[in-house]
C-alpha cells in the first residue's frame, strides 16, 4: 500500500500550505511540497489532502472526521506516523482534541505557520522537515498527539497561543517543551515525557452544541437569559469561563440553576490564560458557590480545552461523578 511505513502528511489546509495570491489562497501542489524537503527526509513522505476550510467553518464533528482519517492510515494502511499541517488558530484546539482520543502509538504530530507558502518568512520547508523528522526519531512514539512549532515538540495540554502574529506567539505552561532540534533543520532531541493521559473511546457522535460564556467586569446577563428564553433546551453543555477564580455576577446564579435543572452539564473555567478554579471566597456568584450548585469544576482547563473534553466525555457515555472526575484533571 501507498502509505506502508510512510510518514502521511495529512495536508488539513493552513497558511503553512497554501499561498497568498490577492483573494485566493491555492495549496501547494505535491511537486512543490517534495520541493522544499531535504533528500533524507522526502523518501518517507507521502502526502494526503483532506478539506482546506477556513478554521471558523471547523466542528466537533469535523475533527471527529478528520480523526477517523487519520486512525485509518496508521490501523488500516500500515503508516509509520502522521504529520497534519492546518490554520494556525485551530492547531491547539484541534491537537488537544486529538490528544485526548489518540489511542495508537504510532506518533501524530501537528503543525502549522502563521505565515503563507511562498513569503519571505515562510517556514513550510522547515515545519514539515522537523515533523517528519520527530515522527522518525521514535522518541515522539507513544506520546499521543503533539504539536511541531517554534523549533520544537509540545504537548498540547500544555499550549497557550497568545499572539496571532507573532512567530514566537505560542507558550507551554507549567510544562517546557517535550523536545527541541538541535539545529532549525537537525536532529530531535527528547527532553521529557508527557503527563499521564486518559484515553477515551467515543460511543456516540460528539455533541454539537457547547457553547462557551465568557464573564466581564460589570457584565451583565441578557445573553443567558437569551439563551434560556429561545434555545436552551438545545444545549449539550455549557462552559462559564469565570472572572479570576471562577466567580460571575450573581444575576448569573438562577439561570445556572435552570439550565443545571435540565441535567445539562455546566464547567467552570477561569477565563486567565494561565488560570485555576479557586473557590476561596463564598458570596452569591463566587466559584465557591457554583461548585455547591452542581457546576462541574474545569481547574486548570482554559474555557477552548474544557469545551473539547466535555464533548469527548459525553460522547464516552461519561455522566454524574464519572464525567466530573475526567473534567477535573488537566489532561
Amino acid at each position: 500500500m501507498e502509505n506502508r511505513d510512510k510518514i502521511v502528511v495529512l495536508l488539513a489546509g493552513g497558511r503553512i500550505v497554501q499561498r497568498h495570491e490577492g483573494h485566493d489562497s491555492p495549496e501547494l501542489t505535491d511537486e512543490e511540497l517534495y520541493a522544499l524537503l531535504p533528500d533524507d527526509v522526502k523518501s518517507h513522505v507521502v502526502f494526503q489532502k483532506w478539506s482546506f476550510q477556513p478554521v471558523s467553518n471547523y466542528t466537533l464533528r469535523m475533527c471527529g472526521e478528520l480523526m477517523g482519517m487519520v486512525t485509518s492510515y496508521v490501523h488500516d494502511e500500515g503508516a509509520r506516523g502522521v504529520v497534519v499541517t492546518c490554520g494556525i488558530q485551530a492547531l491547539a484546539e484541534l491537537s488537544y482534541f486529538a490528544d485526548l482520543i489518540w489511542d495508537l502509538n504510532p506518533p501524530l504530530i501537528f503543525t502549522g505557520s502563521i505565515f503563507n507558502a511562498g513569503t519571505p518568512n515562510s517556514e513550510t520547508g522547515l515545519r514539515l522537515t522537523q515533523s517528519v523528522r520527530a515522527a522518525l526519531s521514535g522518541s515522539c512514539t507513544g506520546k499521543g498527539a503533539l504539536i511541531c512549532i517554534q523549533d520544537a515538540i509540545y504537548s498540547p495540554a500544555d499550549v497557550l497561543r497568545i499572539s496571532n502574529f507573532n512567530r514566537s506567539g505560542l507558550t507551554a505552561f507549567p510544562e517546557s517543551p517535550l523536545g527541541v532540534f538541535s539545529q532549525p533543520s537537525g536532529s530531535y532531541i527528547s527532553l521529557r515525557f508527557p503527563r499521564h493521559r486518559r484515553v477515551q473511546k467515543m460511543l456516540q457522535p460528539l455533541a454539537r452544541n457547547i457553547p462557551v460564556l465568557t464573564a466581564a467586569l460589570g457584565d451583565g446577563d441578557v445573553i443567558l437569559r437569551a439563551l434560556l428564553d429561545k434555545r436552551y433546551e438545545e444545549l449539550d453543555g455549557l462552559i462559564i469561563s469565570g472572572l479570576g477564580d471562577g466567580d460571575v455576577p450573581s444575576s448569573w446564579v438562577p439561570l445556572l440553576r435552570k439550565i443545571l435543572r435540565s441535567d445539562v452539564p455546566i464547567v467552570l473555567t477561569s477565563r486567565y490564560p494561565d488560570g485555576i478554579v479557586q473557590a476561596t471566597e463564598n458570596y452569591e456568584g463566587s466559584a465557591s458557590q457554583l461548585l455547591e450548585m452542581g457546576l462541574i469544576n474545569g481547574g486548570m482547563l482554559s474555557p477552548y480545552q474544557a469545551r473539547i473534553k466535555l464533548a469527548v466525555g459525553m460522547s464516552s457515555g461519561l455522566k454524574g461523578q464519572e464525567l466530573s472526575d475526567y473534567m477535573a484533571s488537566r489532561h
